[in-house]
């Protein structure tokens, strides 16, 4: 087998696993896609001109993968948000991939390499309690797909497929490919409360979705009732979550502002609406 036939078989391993660990909660699930990941990675650097050195996100993901293998248990646990929630919360995604804050502050403490230990902070989302590493992990794996497909790799198998076929859609209908992933409660409320009290197990949240209606493009129909009106809402909301939000639809393209007028790449939920229409009112 050729170097390149093999990176290529890695790769595949690597999309299989990661969306096997999005539909499972299974701990060990999260070293085994690391391990691949890293893999992965190696191999594909030493057929393509590729160096993940200067990826920040590997870099962090590598970091407690090398954890995870010499020293100790990452003691991770997977959680999502139930559809019932959603009223309560803006996130971009419904998975939670949880360490305990005190993993990932003996990780930092132990790296030698200040870029890293600076990748780790920037590439999670740390709540306080826990440490959410699943927008690297996310965010990561588009890196990756990215890759293979610059290079004209032949990458087969289901998970690239389904990776494919949701950035394909992504690119149709103007959604962003990157996430930033950091849970916004809508009250203010504590987040870590959030995740310990209502967060619900993978297995749940695959009942939960297997019973959504799915709507006339084939898609799921999910309807989210808030608590309140959305100016009410949005009048009970830190300011810096707003400008997170903000931020976020403006970092990502899907908000674009010329004067007065906005345009979207796609639909905003009614809280995305508000905040936006507040931006505009105090230019």
């Amino acid at each position: 087998m050729t170097p390149l036939k093999s990176c290529e078989i890695e790769l595949s391993r690597f999309f299989t696993k990661y969306f096997k660990y999005c539909a499972s909660s299974d701990v060990d699930d999260l070293k085994e896609l690391l391990s691949v990941m890293c893999s992965a990675c190696e191999k594909l650097e030493k057929v393509k001109a590729v160096n993940f050195g200067k990826n920040k996100r590997y870099r962090a993901l590598k970091a407690l993968r090398n954890f995870a293998t010499h020293e100790s248990e990452l003691l991770n646990s997977s959680k999502a948000i139930s559809i019932a929630s959603v009223k309560i919360v803006h996130a971009e995604v419904q998975l939670l991939s949880l360490l305990p804050v005190e993993v990932v502050d003996y990780v930092i403490r132990n790296l030698k390499s200040k870029q890293t230990i600076k990748y780790l902070k920037k590439e999670t989302i740390n709540y306080g309690k826990y440490v959410d590493i699943y927008p690297a992990l996310f965010n990561f794996t588009v890196d990756l797909y990215f890759e293979a497909v610059n290079h004209n790799l032949n990458v087969e198998g289901s998970g690239f497929n389904e990776l494919e076929n949701s950035i394909n859609y992504e690119k149709l209908n103007g959604f962003p490919h990157y996430i930033g992933g950091k849970i916004i409660m809508l009250d203010g409320s504590d987040v870590n409360t959030f995740i310990e009290t209502q967060a619900i197990s993978i297995e749940n949240k695959q009942c939960e979705v297997a019973e959504v209606p799915v709507g006339e493009d084939g898609l799921k129909s999910y309807v989210t009732a808030y608590e309140k009106m959305p100016f009410d809402e949005a009048n009970t909301m830190k300011k810096e979550d707003k400008k997170y939000i903000l931020n976020l639809l403006i970092d990502s393209g899907v908000v674009t502002s010329n004067g007065n007028k906005v345009s979207f790449t796609r639909p905003l939920d009614p809280i995305e609406t508000v905040i936006v229409h507040e931006h505009l009112n105090k230019k």
